[in-house]
Formats: C-alpha cells, structure tokens, sequence
C-alpha cells in the first residue's frame, strides 16, 4: 500500500502526466463525491470532511503557496489567492470551486477548508484552521476562507 501511495503521490505533483491522463469525467467523480460527502454529514458531522481533507492536503506536501495554487489548478480545484493578513491570519480567495453551481444558504467547501488547513500545516510548520466564510453556493463572486494558526509544530517537538 505504501509503495502506492509514493507512486501515486509523486504523479499528482507530475503536469505533464496529470494533463496526459486518462480521466474521470469531472460530472462523474463530483457525483461520486457528493455522495460520500452527503453520507459523511448524514452520519453526524461535517468535522469528518474536513478532517479528510485536512489529512489529504497534509499529504500533498506543499512546499510553498505557490505550489498549493498549483496543486489547486492540476486538480480543477479552482483559483487561489492567498494572502498575509498578520502572522496568525490568512486571508484565502477561490474562484470556480467545485460544486459552485450549487445554491446552499451556507457554506458548503468543509473539504476544501480541511485541504487549505492541511496545505499551509507543510509551508508554514504551523497548525491552521480554516474556516468558509463566504461561498459561491451562497450566490458570492468566490469563495472566502479564513485561516488561523493555532500552534506552531516546531514548539510542540521541542
């Protein structure tokens, strides 16, 4: 399983096979993913989809917020525009997310925070929360995620 994953890990950074490849039609897979994301909150919690998320973003392993937009592209995962707020905060900005033609009353991208939260965990050291602020699904331009960081790993080793 292991050796998989590496495999598996190492093509999703590659452009070139990612453009190459044979693919799932998107309409196919985000039915495919609502389904698991409807199950998942029918289950009790939103918290799991972010928690998957977050854990799928870790294991992305960014190593800068270029390479996270990068890595937002290459999956049709939409637009980013990442910005310092202060130290603690990240302001993030997504345009064309997946599902945007949804219409919620309320955010509805808790995977998508998690895999923000997880990314800037590998650039920054530092554990975030990120929160959906805004959402297209609400009628929004884009999306508007807050990140903040709770603990810094490096001080938690020590």
């Amino acid at each position: 399983m292991e050796k998989i994953f590496s495999d598996i890990l190492n093509t999703i950074k590659d452009e070139k096979i990612i453009k190459e490849s044979k693919k799932i039609p998107m309409p196919y897979f985000g039915l495919f993913a609502l389904v698991i994301f409807d199950k998942v909150k029918e289950l009790g919690s939103e918290t799991p989809l972010y928690e998957i998320g977050e854990e799928f973003g870790k294991m992305l392993n960014p190593k800068s917020i270029e390479e996270i937009k990068r890595l937002f592209e290459l999956m049709n995962f939409g637009e980013l525009e990442i910005e310092n707020i202060d130290s603690k905060r990240i302001r993030i900005y997504l345009k064309n997310p997946p599902y945007c033609w949804i219409s919620k009353n309320e955010p509805i991208h808790d995977f998508i925070g998690g895999v923000l939260a997880g990314c800037l965990q590998e650039v920054f050291k530092k554990k975030f929360i990120v929160n959906e602020l805004e959402c297209v699904c609400q009628g929004k331009s884009r999306c508007v995620f807050e990140g903040i960081a709770v603990e810094n790993l490096s001080q938690k080793e020590n």
